[in-house]
């Protein structure tokens, strides 16, 4: 009877939460994710009409070149010289995110795959994806 009880008593816990809260505790969690740690390998492609038509290698470990998500809203890329440059960021939900003034939905469960995500931005005739590596 006791285990009945103890079990009714998680489920309205549970029930009692919202789903913002839910969302917003996911996007926390990804939001540390994202931080930890650098991503290494950072490329942007734009496709229009399924053909490629920019690639821009934003960081590359073969470069010396590397992304770090801060705290304070912007993504920085350090050259491995002592320069860096920078992009603003958010998330709202812990499955989008807007980088450098761009709305973009986030492929992956950034929760579970801690070493790669995507971002993606469609339209029209324009996807816009930009995908995040780390060792």
């Amino acid at each position: 009877m006791k285990k009945l009880l103890i079990l009714g008593l998680v489920a309205i816990g549970f029930s009692s939460c919202s789903k913002e809260t839910l969302d917003s505790a996911g996007r926390d969690v990804a939001q540390n994710v994202i931080r930890s740690f650098e991503w290494t390998n950072v490329v942007k492609v734009e496709k229009v009409g399924g053909e490629e038509v920019l690639r821009d290698t934003i960081a590359a470990e073969s470069k010396g070149t590397y992304l770090d998500f801060d705290k304070d809203g912007f993504a920085y890329v350090f050259d491995g010289k002592g320069g860096s440059k920078s992009f603003s960021y958010d998330m709202p939900t812990s499955k989008s995110m807007n980088f450098d003034k761009v709305s973009y939905t986030i492929k992956e469960n950034i929760i579970q795959s801690t070493i790669k995500f995507t971002l993606e931005n469609t339209n029209q005739t324009k996807t816009t994806t930009i995908e995040f590596k780390r060792k």
